[in-house]
């Protein structure tokens, strides 16, 4: 009797890891192609990846006109996603399903045009979000290079595997937080 338990458990332990590590793989494949679309300016592509009800607080059409104006100020920005570090377990509340995923990148931010001259504004907004030592400034090209050490939600229907993405992490993302139940924040670490 014993022996069934024991065999039990090691299988639902590898069961476990192995859906852990298949929802990793998901998890990257979608990180990939979300840093891709964004660096190659694929907006449409980008929104669809979020989590829908981010659009109750932004038009899909405003965060889109956003991210343009971004780079129409000059501020040209890239993502090289890295790895991810560790997921959290899901967590389901109501008809959703939510995971924590920590990740990353390497953030480069090149300043041109309008913002050629703001890098001593922007410099410490960018050392008090990443910390000091993930922040450096190169002077010739007037631009940034930062260790991005990251978290987002995914979220998704209880009954599909179609995750949607929340940032989490910047100082204007934290209204964000409110999309996601509390019950469920509490949960996710």
């Amino acid at each position: 009797m014993k022996r069934f338990f024991a065999i039990t458990i090691l299988s639902l332990l590898l069961t476990s890891a192995f859906a852990q590590k298949n929802l990793k793989n998901t998890f990257e494949k979608d990180l990939i192609s979300y840093t891709t679309a964004f660096n190659n300016k694929q907006w449409d592509v980008v929104t669809e990846m979020m989590y829908p009800r981010i659009f109750e607080m932004m038009s899909k059409d405003n965060m889109i006109m956003l991210m343009q104006g971004m780079d129409n100020m000059g501020v040209k920005m890239t993502t090289d996603f890295k790895s991810i570090n560790r997921i959290s377990d899901v967590v389901e509340s109501g008809n959703e399903k939510y995971c924590k995923i920590h990740y990353y990148g390497i953030v480069k931010v090149r300043l041109s045009g309008l913002m050629s001259q703001g890098s001593a504004l922007v410099q410490p907004k960018f050392e008090q979000e990443f910390g000091k030592e993930n922040v450096k400034y190169d002077e010739e090209s007037n631009s940034f290079t930062i260790k991005a050490h990251r978290s987002m939600v995914a979220i998704a229907s209880k009954n599909t595997s179609n995750w949607k993405y929340i940032d989490i992490n910047s100082p204007q993302a934290k209204g964000l937080q409110n999309l996601i139940p509390e019950n469920v924040k509490r949960q996710l670490r």
